[in-house]
C-alpha cells in the first residue's frame, strides 16, 4: 500500500515536470509575437515573410507528430524528452545570435523540432502513471501550465524586450533550457513497471509491427481526421491570435500600447488556463465530449466577432471578452480525450500525436495566410521602412477566425461521442 502511494506521488512529479517542459517550449513558441516590430525591422521583412518565420516552428512541429507518437510508444519518454529539451536550447541559442532571416529560421526550426515532443509526452506519461479517471483533468492541467507560458510571453517578455533587447531576451530562454536538461534526465521515468526491473533485467523489445499496424488503423479512421481538424480550428484562438497577431491587432485597432496589448492578449491564455481543467472535469462528470465542443465553437465564433468588429468597446469589457474567448476555445482539449478514448492504451501516444499534428497543421497554414491577407489589402503606407497596416486590414485578415469556428461547429455534428461509450463499457 505504501509502495502504491509512493508510485502515485512519483507519477504526479514526473507528469508535472513534463508539463513544465511544455510550459517552457510554449514561452519559446510565443517569442515572435512579442517581438513583431523588432524582428520585422531587424530582418527587413513584410507581414507575409514574418508569418512564414513564425510558421517555420509548425512546419517541423506538425510532420514530426507522425513519428513522435510511435517513437514514444516504442522507446519511452525519458531519452526522447531529454533530447527534445537539448534541441530547444540549441535552437533558442541560434535564434538569439541570428543576423539574417535564414539563420533565425534554422533556430525556430530546431525549437519546433524539440517542442514537437512536449505535449504528446505529457499525454503518454499521464496515461502510464496516473489513474485513468484523472487523464482529462491532467490534460487540462498541463494545458494550464502551457497557458502560463503564454501569459509569461505576453506579460514578462514584452518588458524584457524593451529593457534588454530581443536577442538578450531569447538568450534567457536558452539558459532556462540548459537548466531543464539535467532535471528531465534525472527525474523522468518511462513507466511504473520500471521500478520492478533489476539492473540486469531484460526489457521487452519494441513492438515495431504492432505500432505500425496501429498507426495505419488510426490513419484509416475518418473520426480521427475529423477530430483533429476540429481541434485545429479551435486552436486558432492561440496559434493565430494570442501567439502571434493579437498584439499588433490590439495596438492598431484598439490603439493600446504594446504592454497594454500584451496584457489584454494574455487574457486569452488566462481563459485557457481556467477553461482547460474546468471543461476536462465537467466533461468527465457529464460523460460527454461532443456537446461541450459544440458549445465552445459556437461561443468562440460569437466572442471573437465582437472583438474584431466592435473596436469601440472599453478596455474592461475587452479583457472580459478575451478571457471568455479563451475559456470557450479551450474546450479544444477534449479532442485529445476523444483520440485517447478511441484507441487502445498502447497507441495513446500515437493517436494523440496524430491529433496534435492535425491541430498544428491548421495553425501552420493560417499564420502565413493571415499575413498574406494583410499584405494583400495593404495600402502602401510605411514608417521608417516598416509597413503600416490599417484597422480594416486586420479586420479582413481576422475574419478567418469566426469562419473557422463556424466550420468546426458544423463538422462536430459528424463527430462521434466517446465518453458515453466508454462509461457504458465500464458499466457492462
Amino acid at each position: 500500500m505504501i509502495k502504491n502511494k509512493n508510485t502515485k506521488a512519483i507519477g504526479w512529479i514526473i507528469c508535472t515536470l513534463a508539463a513544465i517542459f511544455y510550459c517552457y517550449e510554449y514561452v519559446l513558441r510565443m517569442e515572435p509575437s512579442v517581438m513583431v516590430t523588432e524582428l520585422m525591422h531587424a530582418f527587413q521583412v513584410n507581414a507575409t515573410q514574418f508569418g512564414m518565420l513564425s510558421a517555420v516552428f509548425y512546419f517541423i512541429y506538425t510532420p514530426m507528430q507522425i513519428i513522435v507518437g510511435p517513437l514514444l510508444d516504442l522507446y519511452g519518454p525519458r531519452k526522447i524528452l531529454t533530447s527534445a529539451v537539448v534541441a530547444c536550447a540549441i535552437g533558442s541559442y541560434i535564434f538569439s545570435i541570428a543576423h539574417t532571416l535564414p539563420v533565425a529560421a534554422i533556430g525556430r526550426l530546431l525549437i519546433g523540432f524539440g517542442s514537437a515532443f512536449a505535449f504528446v509526452t505529457v499525454l503518454k506519461l499521464a496515461a502510464s502513471w496516473l489513474p485513468q479517471r484523472f487523464f482529462a483533468f491532467f490534460v487540462g492541467l498541463a494545458t494550464t501550465l502551457g497557458m502560463l507560458g503564454g501569459m509569461a510571453g505576453d506579460i514578462i517578455l514584452i518588458p524584457l524586450v524593451r529593457s534588454i533587447g530581443w536577442k538578450q531576451t531569447i538568450s534567457a530562454g536558452t539558459i532556462a533550457g540548459v537548466i531543464l536538461i539535467p532535471l528531465v534526465w534525472l527525474i523522468i521515468r518511462d513507466k511504473p513497471e520500471e521500478e520492478s526491473f533489476k539492473k540486469n533485467a531484460i526489457k521487452p523489445k519494441p513492438q515495431y509491427r504492432e505500432t505500425f499496424l496501429g498507426f495505419l488503423k488510426i490513419l484509416k479512421n475518418p473520426q480521427m481526421w475529423l477530430n483533429g481538424f476540429t481541434g485545429g480550428l479551435m486552436f486558432l484562438s492561440l496559434s493565430v491570435f494570442a501567439e502571434l497577431w493579437g498584439i499588433p491587432f490590439l495596438t492598431t485597432v484598439y490603439h493600446l500600447s504594446q504592454h497594454s496589448a500584451g496584457t489584454a492578449c494574455s487574457m486569452v491564455f488566462l481563459g485557457w488556463l481556467v477553461g482547460g481543467p474546468m471543461i476536462g472535469y465537467i466533461s468527465d462528470m457529464a460523460s460527454s465530449r461532443r456537446i461541450p465542443i459544440l458549445i465552445g465553437l459556437l461561443f468562440s465564433a460569437i466572442l471573437i466577432s465582437l472583438i474584431i468588429y466592435l473596436p469601440q468597446i472599453n478596455i474592461g469589457l475587452l479583457h472580459l471578452l478575451l478571457f471568455l474567448f479563451g475559456v470557450f476555445s479551450s474546450f479544444e482539449i477534449l479532442c485529445f480525450a476523444i483520440s485517447s478514448e478511441s484507441n487502445p492504451k498502447h497507441l495513446i501516444a500515437t493517436a494523440s500525436a496524430f491529433t496534435n499534428a492535425l491541430v498544428m497543421f491548421v495553425g501552420s497554414i493560417c499564420q502565413p495566410l493571415f499575413g498574406k491577407i494583410l499584405d494583400l489589402f495593404w495600402s502602401g503606407q510605411t514608417l521608417n521602412g516598416d509597413r503600416i497596416y490599417s484597422t480594416i486590414n486586420y479586420q479582413y485578415a481576422l475574419t478567418i477566425l469566426p469562419l473557422a469556428f463556424l466550420l468546426g461547429f458544423i463538422l462536430t455534428f459528424w463527430l462521434h461521442e466517446t465518453r458515453i461509450k466508454k462509461m457504458n463499457g465500464k458499466n457492462n
